[in-house]
């Protein structure tokens, strides 16, 4: 294989390193540094800029200018904390929003007005970092990435995504206070020795703690805790705001005001400057009693003066930072707590990340645990990056484990990887509630292997779906992926279900199971937020749609289940990727198969011919050609034929080549609303959406359509009643 390397993929700074004789940080960026900047921008010529040089260059970016997005791996819009970045938007001048056309457990980052995934965005961070990495070694293939230790199964899931589209083989996800052990020596401990240690890693965006045991060159996480929202972005906002307001009661004006009568440019300018100014001040005071941020070059007050520059105090400073450094403690004492592991068994306390180079960390963390315990590195923001190279040299490669070529290395590093969160599954009971019942705990071993029984909730039950969730520091739960299967034989209530859960050492989780009483086994197919996510969802939502509507016969309902568990064996029987095309094919079937329930029984034999009518005479600029013609060949055929059985197999010919085109038949529906609702409202509303989706048709922007089905399915309610029908007698065009 090519080489390997170590990479710190981090917040607000990313990291790569690699090990031969020696560890050594690879520089990065046209200015050599340790530290490339985890910013991204999107330039007027639709190319990627990662580094220091675009996050230097803010206001010349923004808004198209992403810094944090390590924050949005593997989130939801919903998610509060992806909300409170929506809000700020000096922080985050970029858009959030739910991707076009996805689910509610996505997030998109719209740049130039185009939409990107978190997982592309980190991807052009990784290209630079292997880039960086080729001009130093060559030819690099392979990498050990670092997650912080609460990253679940979700964002794990998305970092391996983003190398992927770097290029970049994942040898192991590793969490990041591990790493940053690895980096401290505890890997070269004598036989039979053990140290226990506490890994504070107090870095850009994220606060994380990891209790650890080394033993023999081995290293069993003990517990794991901390803040993903805390870190040194919190210390330059509480900086910034300071500044503001002292600049405010300095000179008697009201910044928001000031700014308001600026130019957007100058406003930009002003944003960009005190980012910039208060990043340099922080670094400064770290080192020196006092620190100028200057105003001057990007500020004028009313009469078109500069404004003069602020200095600031180590004093002032520190006062500020303290309720910040404070948490950090109480954090510590909360996972002491947890695990009920006393700090007189912690031998050393280990500083990470940048933010902990500050004084007052060190020293505020000596007043409570004592110097013999707290130790720090000359650059303790590369000590992550550094110990993911030590374990990515002594890992073998996928070629060298099928050879047996030994590894060239003394001694390889051993860690012992645990779950970070407990992992739930949501059960009904038979009254429709619903629970939540932890089938993993937190801080156990992987891989695991974990045997689980549950029951059937009603007779002859056809299909099952599994939502597994892990729990968040916020308290919540969060869902990190669904499936279904399906049962073909009649069972009573209270079956009998064996399940079978697998964690592998990067905690992706998959999942089989086994119907006691037939014996019949089943791989469950999860999903992982993409394509796969976005057609599950819908299986789920169509399911509920019809199986609670009173207005669709039960003959209906039936038909309906039947088609969902023949979507749902190929599914579970083909390993599509989470993009994989396939995924939206059956999202149209699944849509195809609501249309046909939503229209009742009396026109179930000519379907067909009305849907291939609809096609033809609404969205013939849409069809394949080809499609198009054989519409019109058969249904004037079925105009002109008298044989009863020629035509009913012509119309089942026509409603299989309409399934291709379900969406537009259910574009089509809102249109019917809109000419045919007794209610101005329903009919105005159905109207505007129906024009909508023609005209993202028209752009080709099929994700939009989507988005505005979604949006807007409770106008179907109109058809669900049975007030509104569909017939060949409807007015096509």
């Amino acid at each position: 294989m090519g080489k390997a390397i170590g990479i710190d993929l981090g917040t607000t700074n990313s990291v790569v390193a690699y090990k031969d004789t020696a560890v050594k940080v690879i520089q990065t960026g046209p200015n050599p540094a340790d530290l490339r900047r985890s910013c991204i921008a999107l330039d007027k010529n639709d190319q990627f800029l990662v580094g220091n040089e675009v996050y230097n260059k803010w206001k010349t970016y923004s808004p198209n200018i992403v810094v944090s997005v390590k924050r949005l791996m593997g989130t939801g819009i919903n998610d509060p904390q992806v909300q409170k970045m929506f809000g700020d938007k000096n922080a985050y001048p970029y858009g959030i929003k739910k991707p076009t056309g996805g689910t509610e457990d996505a997030v998109a980052v719209v740049l130039r007005g185009k939409e990107f995934s978190p997982e592309q965005l980190s991807g052009e961070i990784l290209k630079a970092l292997k880039n960086d990495a080729n001009n130093t070694l060559g030819d690099v293939t392979h990498a050990v990435i670092t997650v912080p230790a609460y990253f679940t199964e979700k964002q794990k899931s998305a970092t391996k995504k983003a190398a992927e589209l770097a290029g970049i083989h994942v040898q192991r996800l590793l969490a990041e206070p591990t790493a940053a052990a690895i980096s401290y020596g505890f890997d070269k401990m004598l036989p039979g020795e053990s140290k226990q240690v506490l890994v504070y890693d107090f870095g850009g965006g994220t606060f994380d703690l990891s209790i650890l045991m080394a033993v023999d060159g081995q290293f069993i996480e003990s517990g794991s805790g901390g803040d993903r929202w805390l870190g040194g972005d919190d210390i330059d906002r509480i900086l910034t705001d300071y500044v503001c307001k002292q600049i405010e009661k300095r000179d008697g004006f009201v910044l928001s005001e000031l700014l308001a009568s600026k130019s957007e440019k100058e406003q930009k300018e002003f944003i960009g400057g005190l980012k910039s100014g208060v990043e340099d001040a922080k670094k400064t005071l770290s080192k020196y009693e006092k620190a100028t941020i200057f105003f001057s070059g990007f500020l004028e007050n009313e009469e078109e003066d500069p404004v003069d520059d602020l200095v600031i105090s180590r004093d002032e400073f520190e006062r500020l930072i303290t309720p910040l450094i404070k948490r950090t403690i109480d954090l510590i004492e909360e996972l002491l707590e947890k695990t009920s592991i006393p700090m007189e068994t912690i031998d050393r306390i280990l500083l990470v990340g940048g933010s902990s180079c500050i004084p007052l960390v060190k020293k505020m963390l000596i007043d409570k645990y004592g110097s013999e315990k707290v130790l720090s590195s000359e650059k303790p923001m590369l000590a992550i990056a550094e110990g993911a190279a030590i374990l990515a040299q002594s890992l073998p490669s996928e070629e060298d484990a099928l050879i047996g070529t030994p590894l060239n290395v003394e001694n390889p590093v051993g860690v012992v990887l645990t779950t970070k969160h407990q992992t739930f599954i949501q059960l009904e009971n038979p009254d429709g509630s619903k629970r939540m019942e932890k089938i993993i705990d937190g801080q156990e071993v992987l891989p695991l292997e974990v045997n689980r029984k549950f029951r059937t909730i009603t007779n002859n039950q056809k299909i099952v779906e599994v939502k597994l969730f892990n729990d968040t520091e916020e308290g919540r739960y969060e869902k990190i992926s669904s499936g279904f299967f399906t049962i073909s034989e009649n069972l009573p209530a209270m079956s009998e279900l064996n399940f079978t859960f697998n964690l592998d050492e990067d905690e992706t989780m998959t999942a089989k199971v086994k119907v006691v009483k037939t014996g019949k086994s089943t791989e469950i197919r999860l999903g992982r937020g993409k394509n796969d996510n976005s057609c599950l969802s819908e299986l789920s939502l169509k399911m509920e749609e019809v199986l609670n509507n009173p207005h669709i016969s039960d003959s209906k309902k039936s038909t309906f289940i039947g088609e969902m568990q023949q979507i749902i064996d190929k599914i579970n029987k083909n390993n599509y990727s989470p993009t994989d095309s396939k995924w939206t094919d059956h999202e149209e079937e699944i849509r195809a198969a609501y249309t046909r329930a939503l229209m009742g029984d009396k026109r179930e034999n000519n379907l067909g011919e009305i849907f291939a009518s609809i096609l033809i005479g609404q969205f013939e600029r849409f069809l394949n050609p080809s499609d198009a013609n054989e519409m019109r060949e058969k249904l004037f055929k079925i105009k002109n034929s008298n044989d009863k059985f020629e035509k009913d197999s012509l119309r089942q010919e026509l409603e299989s080549l309409s399934n291709k085109y379900s969406l537009l038949i259910h574009v089509f529906m809102f249109k019917l609303i809109g000419d045919n609702s007794n209610n101005p409202q329903v009919a105005g509303r159905a109207v505007c959406v129906y024009e909508e989706m023609v005209s993202a048709l028209d752009n080709h922007n099929i994700g939009e359509v989507n988005e505005l089905i979604r949006n807007n399915e409770d106008l179907l309610d109109e058809i669900q009643k049975g007030t509104i029908t569909i017939g060949m007698g409807t007015s096509i065009g």
